[in-house]
């Protein structure tokens, strides 16, 4: 059964103590939750294997559980205030990784055996993709990591719209500033070739005057 309904928006959880060695968080990316398989999800391949045996299928199944626990152990899960990371792999290790911003829908889904021992799944889906993009499979109180997802992705797009808006009104500012500072070097311009103009009125004023002075005192020759 698959719940399809939106999650409702949770407080965003307080970091983890410590992240998993493996994960390289960017500059001020801190880890909100960390969680793996339950490994009692098992339970269930364990009781068809049983059941089966008659049929002798029964033991290709129940040969199967050395290897579903080996990956139940070597799989993590981690949730980031960015991002989401998947590691995975026994012999080689996968990461997969999808942002906060990416995230377009997210589908939670329980089991019969989910039910009985409270862990589910978690279906990520992102803009573009056919389908999952990434997975948390089978961990405990699943519905509630859900809601962690969706408040953390909530606020990470609140976050970037303030930050969009902000450069919108500094971007229609930055025109206004650059007007005004061209205004007042042209008025400096202007002043500037005010006081050169009557400087050089002055200079041209000066000698005149003196050269008038010396014409009127100068006596007539005899």
């Amino acid at each position: 059964m698959t719940d399809t309904t939106s999650a409702t928006d949770s407080d965003v959880p307080q970091a983890v103590d410590e992240a998993p060695e493996w994960l390289s968080p960017d500059d001020g990316e801190t880890p909100q939750w960390v969680g793996e398989p339950v490994p009692v999800s098992i339970v269930g391949t364990a009781v068809w294997g049983v059941l089966l045996t008659v049929v002798l299928v029964g033991f290709l199944i129940l040969l199967t559980l050395p290897f579903s626990w080996l990956s139940i152990e070597n799989t993590d899960y981690v949730v980031t205030d960015e991002a989401l990371y998947v590691k995975k792999g026994v012999v080689s290790t996968n990461i997969e990784s999808v942002g906060l911003d990416k995230i377009q829908n997210t589908e939670y889904s329980q089991s019969f055996w989910g039910k009985q021992f409270d862990f589910g799944s978690i279906d990520i889906s992102t803009a573009g993709s056919s389908g999952a993009e990434i997975s948390l499979q089978n961990i405990a109180d699943a519905r509630h990591v859900r809601e962690i997802i969706s408040s953390l992705s909530n606020e990470y797009t609140s976050r970037s719209r303030r930050s969009g808006a902000d450069g919108a009104e500094s971007a229609t500012a930055s025109p206004a500033v650059s007007t005004r500072n061209q205004m007042d070097e042209l008025i400096d311009e202007v002043r500037a070739t005010r006081q050169a103009m009557e400087r050089i009125e002055q200079h041209l004023e000066t000698p005149g005057s003196a050269s008038d002075g010396a014409s009127a005192d100068e006596e007539p020759p005899n």
